[in-house]
């Protein structure tokens, strides 16, 4: 990883990954059920703490690459276009919603599986495309083919459709879980053969297995996926000195992370229909903010490469 302190950052990350969801198995086989306001807390405490935050830091990525050709006005151009691809992924949610959710699911499964085998986390006796598909669908494909009544509405809201025509599609979806499963046992077992991590990967799939989406996904989204990628910009601009790494990240975190709470707020007062309210906004949001996200991450990830 060419960082000191990295790894052991990503190894106690792991370990509270890895701890939370099993805590939250355990709770869930002992017969607790976690009802919508519980599923919702630790989805938004997730989104609030490090999901929105740990992409508040694309400009600080951006600065030094295009500083170099730019000048000191690199900012003007970057706002426009991060802004401009953000607004255009908007415009799509509102003028064709499906194909967007369809676009957006994909996206995402791409942007997850290339954060989940970084760091030397993919074996390297798999083809890195199988390990990237194989971990970038793993929290989407098990919530909706597992899970498929509980994963409609979110869906359904985020697609423009009706629940109802939304269920019988998601019902569909299982058949992929035997070709899904045969990838991720050839790709865990050849990371555990390389002594590569996978504790965290078994616990995540055991998570969006056992329990409802939106809280499964709260814990991969917030201990894992986003907390990875943070570790990674502090090793980045500080590598050899994690104080400050984490004095540098607080910076930017704190303040991005209070101007989401007051937006979950505002989203909150302004209708009494959580999914509609709250949960679509936001998604939406997050969905618009992706695509150049994941452009200024693949920018850091070549940063980052040795030479």
């Amino acid at each position: 990883m060419g960082d000191p302190w990295l790894a052991a950052a990503l190894g106690r990350q792991s370990a509270w990954a890895l701890g939370s969801t099993l805590a939250f198995c355990a709770a869930a086989l002992a017969g607790v059920q976690f009802g919508a306001g519980a599923q919702l807390a630790v989805l938004l405490a997730a989104v609030i703490v490090t999901g929105m935050p740990h992409g508040a830091f694309d400009h600080w990525v951006a600065r030094p690459i295009l500083a170099r050709r730019l000048g000191r006005h690199w900012a003007i151009p970057f706002g426009a276009a991060y802004l401009g691809l953000s607004g255009l992924v908007w415009f799509a949610w509102q003028a064709t919603p499906g194909a967007t959710l369809v676009a957006f699911l994909l996206a995402s499964g791409v942007h997850f599986g290339l954060g989940d085998t970084e760091d030397g986390l993919a074996p390297t006796r798999v083809p890195k495309i199988v390990a990237v598909s194989v971990y970038g669908t793993l929290p989407l494909l098990l919530p909706v083919a597992l899970h498929s009544d509980a994963a409609a509405p979110v869906l359904a809201a985020l697609a423009g459709l009706p629940v109802s025509a939304m269920v019988p599609v998601l019902r569909s979806t299982p058949w992929l879980l035997p070709l899904w499963a045969a990838g991720f046992v050839w790709v865990v077992v050849a990371a555990w053969r390389e002594r590569r991590g996978v504790a965290e990967r078994l616990a995540t799939a055991l998570g969006f297995a056992l329990l409802p989406p939106l809280l499964a996904f709260g814990l991969y989204f917030g201990t894992g996926h986003a907390v990875r990628h943070m570790l990674r910009l502090g090793a980045w601009h500080s590598p050899c000195d994690p104080r400050a790494a984490t004095r540098w990240l607080a910076m930017t975190a704190v303040p991005a992370g209070a101007l989401c709470a007051a937006g979950v707020a505002a989203l909150a007062l302004a209708g009494r229909d959580t999914t509609v309210a709250l949960l679509t906004p936001g998604f939406r949001l997050i969905a618009a903010l992706t695509l150049p996200h994941m452009l200024v991450t693949a920018s850091l990830e070549r940063a980052r490469a040795p030479p």
